[in-house]
């Protein structure tokens, strides 16, 4: 099943609700929850929470999934599907710069398509879908940046709404426990997302959930020192068993968008500034050697930044890193 959050903007023609396709908005403070369909091209969105009684976690339990609304019915579909029959992970998706909604059908498909197989744990794709263009020139950089920031701490606020989730529906509703795992991947731009979620979390001085087994960070569009004492990353380790951050040093989208957009040294070109080999939960994984499929199209080749899927070899290797494994590119 794949579902998504977002902070797109909706548009309404009486009862019915869309997302906005062009990404040509302003990133918004409320999330919206909802399924996509590849088989069908279709996106749903759950109905909007009408008041506080629609998000009291506690008691959903019995009710069916779709006589709720918002995140209660987000996070009741979920359980309903992983506890089912207790098998398939979670593989929760931050998208990057330039994707509009057609760019997000396409990163379902290829997700589904290269991690939900026989030899992945992932069964459930989640996209975190935020405002972003796809035009032919991608001149908006610092418009999506923007957006990024704004996302991210939209996103902070999704983030605690799960830990209350957590605490009202198995603590006080009873309700049992699946065993399955959630996984995060974060691909360029998106990095910038998490940075602004992580900023988020620690401004509201709650403790940072352990949420999620593998965070990937991939092709990183973010600055390389962002694990350092004090920096955001600095209590990313906090939110997941493991880090797994993807770099290449060819990944000539990170090269043009230095020269012209961001000075800084980046993570996904370059891996930490410094590592700590104390820190062994955090991983560098250089891909740099690395080959892209011969069927993949030329600007994915040419510019080495969508390696997690135009690669098989890393691909594999991420694969592996989700089931548990350490991957074969970790920097020694």
């Amino acid at each position: 099943m794949n579902y998504y959050i977002t902070n797109r903007e909706i548009l309404k023609d009486g009862n019915i609700e869309t997302i906005r396709e062009d990404g040509r908005e302003h990133a918004s403070d409320n999330l919206r929850f909802g399924t996509y369909d590849i088989k069908k091209d279709l996106f749903s969105l759950f109905p909007e929470p009408e008041s506080e009684t629609d998000l009291i976690y506690s008691t959903i339990g019995n009710v069916e999934s779709s006589m709720l609304k918002g995140s209660s019915r987000f996070f009741k579909e979920m359980w309903d599907e992983l506890i089912k029959d207790n098998t398939g992970d979670v593989l929760f998706f931050i998208h990057g710069f330039n994707t509009d909604l057609e760019g997000v059908r396409e990163a379902f498909k290829r997700l589904n398509d290269k991690y939900v197989t026989e030899s992945s744990s992932i069964k459930h794709i989640v996209i975190f879908t935020w405002p972003g263009r796809s035009p032919a020139i991608p001149y908006h950089y610092f418009d999506d940046k923007k957006d990024a920031i704004r996302s991210g701490e939209a996103l902070a606020r999704g983030i605690e709404k799960l830990m209350k989730f957590f605490n009202e529906f198995f603590l006080k509703g009873r309700n049992e426990m699946c065993t399955r795992k959630i996984h995060l991947m974060a691909h360029s731009m998106g990095n910038r997302v998490l940075k602004h979620t992580m900023l988020g979390l620690i401004d509201s001085k709650k403790q940072i959930p352990e949420i999620f087994k593998e965070i990937i960070l991939v092709a990183a569009d973010i600055e390389y020192n962002i694990f350092e004492r004090g920096e955001a990353f600095d209590s990313l380790i906090n939110l997941g068993d493991r880090v797994n951050i993807y770099f290449h040093e060819h990944d000539r989208v990170l090269d043009i968008s230095a020269y012209t957009k961001n000075l800084s040294n980046r993570l996904g070109k370059h891996g930490r500034k410094e590592i700590n080999p104390a820190m062994k939960y955090i991983i560098d994984a250089d891909v740099t050697e690395t080959n892209d499929d011969t069927d993949c199209g030329l600007r994915d080749s040419l510019l080495n930044h969508w390696y997690y899927y135009t690669s098989t070899d890393v691909v594999y290797d991420i694969i592996n890193v989700l089931n548990g494994k350490v991957s074969k590119f970790k920097v020694k």
